[in-house]
Parts: structure tokens; sequence; C-alpha cells
């Protein structure tokens, strides 16, 4: 099962001009809803292009609570990407409300994947200025120039607006993260509802600081024909704020609301939406430039509403408190760019994972785990400039079965070794076990993770992945030797892409499984089964995901080895927390960029 197949889809760009036809689904005639009727005969070709955006504001800088004002008014730095203007995707287009004071008015928009297929998420600010009744729709993909009835997916009438009722519109407070919505849909003048007539994006969880992202979304200034605007951007964090940022140019007024997507999938019309334009003032900065974006971190919060949305209760919540900013690992993101191994275990003996971490440097660190996602301050196991600079890989496992952590390293001359019951006070000559000799085939061995694949004791078997992509199972690994090897793939085949491995016990399985990164930024896991591994995608292909390294343990205290750690080439470093077999764990961020 290559990779690169699960992620073929993925890979369709996200161009707004080539992917955005007119084609409709095939939908079975039905008796026409009131209020799609009456929506249609509404909303005229004339009055949807003089609508007005709701996030306009003032022309310079928004006065105290207006909205962003998303004018030009400073040039933006030199290499500034530009969006992309075209035809936009289905699923992605603008609210027309005629409720505004100065006349009707529109944000952006998307379909989110609901059981009434039938939602569809925006910013908070928006949707709270759709909250006054009258004459309220979506239009999927609007088209200026053609009235409600002509429009490519047809109207959806705005039924009710589900926003957190701790938000403040346009908000430059911690509430600020909560900056999103839902509306619910009526179904069109033909009776569909707008996830059968668009395809939908799935409501995902913000995977971490930097993604790469596609935003779409519809400008009501420097865009005379209405049209959609693209740009695939990598995000960044808002330094201060539980909220992503992203720079682009040519987001003015109107696109607050605009999904952030990543694994876009034209053909079958999904993606996953991991952030929405919104947050502080509105999602801009407080001078109102286009080119600088803000979208709230999709976490619990955007998880609660959107069940509250699907069960059409209204919100009711404790006081809001922003996940601390702090890091839970000491240091920078500077720095953590040079760790270059990370494995687990319960070294210091209390019972709660630890984090042992080798740097480029020949430096070995251990950071002792609270059991609650965080950890301790640092314990040096090995000076910088030690022979750790000759590891070439590394993992940790229970190879003399007296049940506390060995760790075992591939050495740059094939030496293949473990040493016994690493604990505070590092290692020595006397604990080290010599598994494979300097000059052996292991110097082939390009990853190496350890776990209990093919048992349900002890953490002492391996698996490799060698340079040619062939990939083995070694079990039972023990003082006298590597095990008994099996070989999973042949040489030559897709394993060859994998760049980290860690082993996982994710909850209802009572055997590891193996955590793949590959090349094209994507995640996998894989059992054992049969004559070899079956897998299942865990994060799609995205770029920023890429040269990684990996460990996986027991870090907030579910009692399994279900938290996936991963450092990323910047330096950024978090805790994917109870992790399944199908399913990437929550995110917690233990080292911030920015």
């Amino acid at each position: 099962m290559s990779p690169f197949r699960w992620s073929r889809a993925a890979a369709v760009a996200l161009c707004v001009a080539a992917c955005g036809t007119t084609a409709t689904a095939a939908v079975a005639a039905t008796p026409g809803t009131a209020d799609g009727r009456s929506a249609e005969k509404y909303w005229t070709a004339e009055r949807m292009a003089a609508a007005r955006p709701a996030d306009t504001g003032r022309a310079v800088a928004p006065a105290p609570g207006a909205a962003r004002s998303r004018s030009l008014v400073g040039a933006a730095p030199t290499g500034t990407p530009q969006g992309t203007y075209g035809d936009g995707i289905p699923m992605v287009g603008t609210f027309f409300s005629s409720t505004g004071t100065d006349g009707p008015t529109y944000c952006t928009a998307s379909v989110v994947h609901s059981p009434g297929r039938n939602l569809v998420l925006t910013a908070g600010h928006c949707a709270k200025s759709l909250a006054g009744g009258g004459q309220r729709v979506f239009v999927p993909q609007y088209r200026k120039g053609l009235d409600a009835a002509h429009q490519p997916y047809g109207v959806f009438p705005v039924d009710r607006v589900f926003t957190d009722p701790r938000y403040t519109k346009n908000s430059k407070g911690p509430d600020s993260d909560l900056d999103f919505g839902f509306a619910r849909l009526s179904p069109n003048a033909q009776g569909a509802n707008a996830e059968d007539r668009t395809g939908a994006l799935r409501l995902t969880p913000t995977p971490r600081w930097t993604s790469t992202v596609t935003v779409v979304g519809y400008p009501g200034s420097h865009n005379p024909d209405q049209k959609a605007v693209s740009c695939t951007v990598p995000t960044s964090r808002l330094t201060g704020f539980h909220q992503l940022r992203m720079t682009c140019g040519g987001f003015y007024g109107g696109t607050s609301g605009s999904p952030w997507i990543t694994n876009y999938d034209a053909r079958n019309r999904t993606g996953d939406i991991v952030g929405s334009l919104g947050g502080w003032n509105g999602g801009g900065n407080a001078t109102g430039d286009d080119w600088i974006s803000y979208s709230p971190v999709h976490d619990h919060e955007i998880q609660d509403l959107y069940q509250d949305a699907v069960a059409g209760r209204t919100p009711v919540r404790a006081p809001y408190q922003p996940p601390a900013g702090s890091a839970r690992l000491p240091g920078a993101a500077s720095t953590w760019s040079h760790a270059r191994f990370l494995t687990s275990g319960d070294y210091t003996g209390d019972g709660r994972d630890d984090l042992m971490t080798v740097w480029s440097d020949g430096e070995v660190t251990l950071y002792p785990g609270d059991g609650k996602g965080g950890f301790g301050a640092e314990q040096q196991l090995a000076k910088p400039k030690s022979y750790w600079q000759r590891a070439q890989a590394v993992t940790a496992g229970d190879f003399s079965g007296t049940g506390r952590p060995d760790v075992l390293v591939r050495w740059d001359t094939g030496k293949v070794s473990y040493f016994q019951d690493v604990d505070a006070a590092g290692f020595g000559a006397k604990k080290e076990f010599t598994l494979a000799a300097a000059g052996s085939a292991w110097k082939d061995a390009a990853q190496i993770t350890a776990g209990r694949f093919n048992s349900t004791g002890k953490a002492a078997d391996l698996i490799v992945r060698w340079a040619d992509g062939k990939l083995t199972l070694h079990s039972g690994v023990n003082p006298s030797g590597t095990g008994t090897e099996r070989r999973l793939a042949d040489s030559g085949s897709f394993w060859r892409n994998s760049t980290a491995l860690a082993a996982t016990l994710p909850a209802g399985r009572d055997r590891s499984q193996v955590v793949v990164r590959w090349s094209d930024g994507s995640l996998g896991s894989f059992a054992l089964s049969g004559g070899g591994l079956s897998g299942t995608r865990l994060q799609a292909s995205n770029p920023s995901w890429a040269a990684p390294a990996m460990t996986a343990g027991d870090f907030g205290g579910s009692g399994r080895a279900d938290g996936l750690v991963v450092r990323w080439a910047d330096g950024e470093t978090a805790l994917y927390d109870r992790t399944a077999a199908d399913t990437l764990g929550t995110w917690n961020p233990l080292v911030n960029t920015g």
C-alpha cells in the first residue's frame, strides 16, 4: 500500500480557476421549499452585486469595537505572496443578508460535513451579523451577474446561527480565540441540502502551528468581478493568542470566515478545514492590512459549538480559560531544531514516561515527564561532543527483561548495542551489550523502532527500515542478539520513502503499531497482520510535516504508549496524546515557534 496512493487526491491542486466548475451534482426532483423560493425571488443579481462586506469597518484603522478594515493602508513586504483570483470551489461561498444598516452585506463561509448535511462554518462576527433575521442566504461558489435562481448550486436560506456566548464581536481580547460560528441552512428552492450539492469539508483539529493551507474567500475590495481569491501558504503562530497567522495579499473585507484547507480533493469534493479566517480584531491586524490574516485554533471549543449546531441547542459555556501559552519543554524552537533523536521510557523510575533527547552535538538530555503532558527540568546524561555524535538510529525497549528501559543504538560503524536500565545516572561501559559488531550489515539500517509488535509482553521487538527500502521485523531481541528476523517488505518497496518511525500502543490493541512519517509529509499507522503490515492514514500529506523526529510513550497518563511526540525541522515540537489506531491524538504544543 503505497503512501502516495493515499495522498494522490490530496496532491490535486486547489487552484480556484481550474477547480471552479459550475457542474452540479444530480439531485432528485423534490418540491421546492417556501423559504428557498422566497430567497430566489428576493436576491436579484443587482442586490447581491451591491452587497458590502459585513467586516469592512473603516477605511484605515478600525474604531474601537469596529470590524477589521481590510483596506490596503501600507505596502506588503517584498516577497509577500499574493492571492490568485478565480471561480472558487463548490463548498465555499458567501452569505448575503438584508439586515445591514447600509444595505445588504456578505461574508465568506464553507460547507462542513454534518449529519444533517446543512451546516456552514464562518467567523463568529459574521454569524452575529446574520442573527437579526431578514433575508439571509448562503450562496455556494457565488457568481456575480447571476440572480439567485441561476447560481451554480442555488441559494440556501439561513435557518439559525450558533456562536460562542463568550465571544464579543471583533474582540481584541482572549475571547477572540472564539471567533467562529455555524449557520444551519434550510434546503434550496429545489429541496436539496447544501452538502448534497457542493460536497463538504471535514471539521478537523488544527494539527500544529505550522501547516501548509489553502485559504479561499470573497474579498469586496480591489475585486470588481467579485471573484474568489485563493492562496496556498504556511501558517505560523499568532504570539499571545491561541490563533494561527498567515501572510498573503488580497484578503480584504468580505474574506472573514474563509476556510483554511488541507488535503483538498477536487474530484470527491472533500478536504480538511483546520482553520477559518477570524480571531483578533476580526481576523486581521489593527491597521487592516490585506496581507495579514488570523484564525482561531480548531480545538475542543469549536468542536463543542459544532455539536451544539448539530443538535440544534443553545450553547451554554463556563468562563473562557485560554490555553497556557508557555511551552511544556524548556528551550526555544531554534534549540530543538538540533534534537536529532527522541526516545521515551520511565528513566526516573517514578511510573511516568520521560523524554530522552540525543542532540546533534552529541549531548544527551533527559526531561522527566509529569504524567500530564508536561516535562520537568533538563538533566544531562552525556556531555556535548560525546561518542553519541556517532549514533545513527536510537530507540528504547526492554531487551533485558528487567522492566526498565534499555536504549538501543545503531552506530556509524554498523555496530548495534544497547544500554541496560538507563536512568538519570546516564550510560556506562558496564551497561552496554553488543548485538552486532562494527562492520556488520546493520550499517544500512536507516530507521529503527522498538515495541510489542510480535508479543503482548515486553517491548523487545524491532521494526527496521533499511536504506534500500527493505522492512524487517526482529522478534525477541535479547542480550545475545537481534532476535528472529522476518521480512515485511522487499528491497525497493515504498518504505524507502519513510523519514521517521515510532511505536504506539493505541487503546483497544494489545500489540504495538508502527507509526511512519513519509517523505511527502503524510503520517500512517501500521499493524502486524498475516504476512505483513496493514495500514491506515493518520495525517494527509503536508509539506510542512516533513523531516521530523518522533517517539511515543505514556506522557498523558493513559497507561499505554499512545502519546506521539513529533519534532519538526524548525524545532516546533508537539505531543499528540491518545493517538488511536486510525486517528491522530489531541495536539498539545510542547515547543512553540514565534
